[in-house]
């Protein structure tokens, strides 16, 4: 009777748990809480229930009052911003291109193929199920400028075959806008013996003979692209595994919303998001495009579309609502279209072209305007807010045009539309972005405003023009929305990277400061992704998207301000990524089944409800996997504390005490989770009423208890980084997921015992 006596304490006390723990409710206190909510835009704590719903933004003392029974968990003064919104970058892409074989950008066009021979190429470079050997990472304008300058050069499709005969192979650019390839796979696509271009792409070819020279551009590469990679099932499974490496990426810096501005549906990437979903591994929300393919007519490709937005026009966390347009291509391959010609025409001797020298200005992937006015037409009646990629001044006005004409014809809009990029924007078209409600989205990449960046531009464009590239706090000023998103993974992905690039750069204007941009990277893509009613900001009534930061950046100098980390994020108040534990989310967020409205506020809320990151557990009985599977720990295992290797935090934000509550109200100190040590209180209560506290450490300065509502005063001083580990802890969790996860445990322990005393305590 005395082993089951046992078991019964332990069932005991997690009924005890189970019974007084509120699931996934929290306050997060003792931080600095920038909120982007200009009716109150600071606070130190934030309270949310347990569906992430932020259900209080304020001072400590008043949440408690509220909320009395949610778990505490101190930040340390910390600085809490909304989680970041990436609102064009390419995930999908970059899982995929981490995969294959890198290609340096480096070295002449003879040296490609000893890259294939890095031990990191795995089986030589062949990758996915068609035996294409695929790279990525060229520079086009480096090997374009080689040939033209040494006249020994051989073209990429000789160097290539001497290396791979018979082997199709393609290497993609490191910009997306341009591949290589040899002949054997140029002639599957039928580029080999192709007598024009293809819409929306070109095939360079040699000025004498016209054979092709394995260099291709824009929306050419999509057909090598499709037969290197195909959507059989190996290739999704690829495209899928690629993407859960670019959530560990984005949950790391911090971001909990995203929009994919790739989406080649031709080649499935729209499943890969799907299933992230449907498995419980997505870890932000995602409004993605669709790329809309020059090479196929409109009429063919809409139900082809439409198929795919109401696929997941049901899913929690990811929808297709957006169309990608390349209106143009990039300045630095003179693909961008422009009003003025180009001072350097980088394909003017290989392009099947008949305009004159010192005439290019450009290159338009639909042709025309009548034809880009009517693609747009036909994808704003879908439903589909327009995502056009531009760089040339004309490019851009070319998108205005064509959503003007829309907003001209009567049809009506879904959302605000964008233009992307926006490099150069003509000081006459720049009201129009607030004129026609258009967003202004940039990315100011500290590789885009370097000398050595800026050298180049001037090659291409003049030393005038090219002084005016990226003019963000032009657009500012015309009163354009603007966004400021990565490019990921053409240029960097940290947001606090660019927001130190956008206040410090000295190629173009600066913001004034830091308060200015915050909204850029938070609140705007919110507005432009349309749920601006559920993030994007610190309110009750939004969801708990948040990112914690171990350093103040409103009082860091600017170009300090990529010295700050990530240290906590947080998706609809489960934590995605921490940054001493590296933890994912414990239970799946997203199930891919229809949204279920929220009685209080009316929108769509997830039916399965998120529980805290395993890092966030005292005790460390059962262990939880990367995959989410319980390990129970061996037999001679102990219960431990855990700890974080954090530093103290700087004195900008660490100068903050707990706040007292107010008079009269408990402080509840044995509810607290304080997140420099990873150690959570909790009051737990008794079946018959009783509170009841289980320090591990008898030398520890418990907190405030009751018994039967007599308080015990607190005598513990305040938390701070050298007295932390002096608080009690109790054998307790933030969540029910901890105290279900015990029950392998007690399993394991129940059957250990001799089969007749479970009888006998049985009866």
């Amino acid at each position: 009777m005395k082993k089951l006596s046992k078991v019964g304490a332990v069932l005991r006390l997690l009924f005890v748990a189970l019974a007084t723990v509120g699931y996934g409710q929290e306050i997060l206190f003792n931080a600095k809480v920038y909120t982007v909510d200009p009716a109150n835009p600071e606070a130190d704590a934030i309270a949310f229930d347990q569906d992430g719903i932020i259900v209080g933004v304020g001072t400590f003392g008043s949440l408690v009052a509220q909320f009395p029974d949610y778990l505490q968990t101190d930040l340390d003064g910390l600085l809490v911003l909304p989680g970041f919104q990436d609102v064009h970058q390419h995930p999908v892409e970059y899982g995929i291109n981490s995969q294959v074989c890198e290609i340096g950008s480096e070295g002449t066009i003879e040296d490609i193929p000893f890259w294939f021979d890095d031990p990191a190429c795995i089986n030589g470079g062949v990758f996915g199920d068609q035996g294409w050997v695929m790279g990525a990472g060229v520079d086009l304008e480096a090997i374009v400028s080689e040939l033209e300058s040494n006249p020994n050069a051989r073209y990429p499709i000789q160097v290539l075959d001497e290396s791979f005969p018979n082997t199709p192979v393609v290497i993609l650019d490191q910009l997306g806008h341009g591949a290589l390839a040899n002949t054997a796979a140029m002639q599957q696509v039928g580029y080999l013996d192709a007598t024009s271009d293809p819409p929306g792409g070109q095939i360079l070819r040699d000025p004498d003979d016209g054979s092709a020279i394995g260099i291709v551009t824009e929306n050419a590469q999509q057909k090598l692209r499709e037969a290197a990679f195909p959507p059989t099932d190996a290739n999704k499974e690829t495209a899928y595994q690629g993407l859960l490496l670019a959530l560990e990426e984005l949950a790391s810096n911090g971001i909990t919303t995203v929009s994919d501005a790739g989406g080649f549906w031709r080649q499935a990437q729209t499943e890969s998001w799907a299933r992230a979903e449907e498995e419980g591994a997505l870890t932000v929300r995602a409004s993605n495009a669709l790329y809309i393919y020059p090479d196929e007519p409109i009429a063919e490709q809409i139900p082809k579309l439409q198929e795919r937005v109401d696929a997941y026009a049901n899913y929690e966390l990811v929808r297709f609502n957006q169309a990608k347009i390349y209106v143009d291509g990039i300045l630095s391959l003179s693909t961008g279209k422009l009003y003025d010609p180009y001072t350097l025409d980088l394909y003017q001797l290989y392009r099947d072209d008949t305009t004159a020298a010192g005439q290019w200005r450009g290159f338009e992937y639909f042709g025309d305007n009548v034809t880009l006015n009517a693609v747009t037409e036909a994808l704003v009646n879908m439903g589909l807010q327009m995502h056009f990629h531009v760089t040339g001044d004309h490019g851009a006005r070319l998108a205005l045009e064509a959503i003007s004409a829309v907003q001209q014809s009567g049809t009506a809009s879904i959302g605000p539309h964008r233009l992307t990029h926006c490099y150069m924007v003509d000081e006459l078209d720049r009201p129009l972005f607030e004129e026609l409600g258009v967003v202004a989205d940039l990315q100011l990449a500290p590789t885009s405003l370097t000398a050595d960046y800026q050298a180049t531009m001037t090659d291409f464009l003049g030393a005038e023009r090219a002084a005016t590239l990226l003019p963000a706090v032009e657009l500012y000023e015309a009163g354009a929305m603007i966004t400021l998103s990565s490019d990921w993974d053409a240029d960097d992905l940290s947001p606090l990277v660019k927001m130190q690039t956008v206040l410090t750069r000295t190629i173009g204007r600066p913001f004034p400061d830091i308060e200015t941009i915050i909204p850029m990277f938070t609140l705007n893509g919110a507005k432009l992704l349309q749920h601006d009613d559920l993030t994007g900001s610190i309110e009750v009534g939004k969801y708990a998207d948040l990112v914690v930061l171990d350093q103040d950046i409103f009082n860091l100098p600017a170009d300090q301000i990529a010295t700050a980390n990530v240290t906590l994020t947080y998706l609809q108040g489960e934590v995605i990524y921490d940054a001493d534990s590296r933890t994912g989310p414990s239970i799946p967020l997203g199930s891919g089944a229809p949204n279920t409205p929220s009685p209080a506020t009316g929108s769509p809320q997830p039916e399965g409800s998120p529980s805290p990151s395993p890092a966030m557990v005292t005790t460390q009985l059962p262990t939880v996997s990367t995959t989410g599977s319980l390990q129970p720990l061996p037999a001679n295992a102990t219960t431990q504390q855990p700890t974080m290797a954090t530093t103290p935090p700087p004195s900008s934000v660490g100068n903050l005490t707990s706040p007292s509550p107010p008079p009269g109200q408990q402080s509840n100190a044995s509810n607290v989770f304080d997140h420099g040590d990873t150690v959570i209180f909790l009051n737990n209560t008794n079946m018959n009423g009783t509170t009841i506290s289980m320090p591990l450490d008898e030398s520890s300065t418990p907190g405030p208890t009751s018994v039967n509502g007599t308080e015990t005063p607190a005598s513990a001083p305040p938390t701070t980084a050298s007295n932390k580990t002096e608080q009690p802890t109790s054998v307790a969790c933030s969540s029910w997921s901890m105290w279900f996860s015990l029950i392998p445990w007690l399993v394991v322990m129940i059957s250990n015992l001799p089969h007749d005393k479970l009888l006998q305590g049985a009866s």
